[in-house]
C-alpha cells in the first residue's frame, strides 16, 4: 500500500501551499523541521504521523487567524 491521503493530511497540504515561501517560518514557529515539511509537501513521506500533522494543522490555524485580526 502506497500511503493514505486522508482529511487532515490533505488540510495541512493546502495550509502549507498556501504559505509557500515561508516553509522556512512555518518549520521553526512549529517546531516541525523544514526537511519533513519540504519532504511531506513532495510526497516523500508516505505515512506521516497524527501528531506531527495535527500540530502544524494548529500552528497554521492560529497564524491564519492571527493574519486576519491583524488585517
Amino acid at each position: 500500500m502506497l500511503g493514505m491521503s486522508t482529511s487532515l493530511d490533505s488540510e495541512v497540504r493546502v495550509a502549507l501551499e498556501q504559505r509557500k515561501g515561508e516553509w522556512q517560518t512555518v518549520a521553526r514557529e512549529s517546531g516541525v523541521s523544514y526537511s519533513w515539511i519540504s519532504k511531506f509537501m513532495n510526497g516523500h513521506i508516505k505515512n506521516p504521523g497524527h501528531t506531527t500533522l495535527k500540530d502544524l494543522k494548529e500552528h497554521l490555524a492560529t497564524k491564519r487567524k492571527r493574519k486576519s485580526v491583524e488585517a
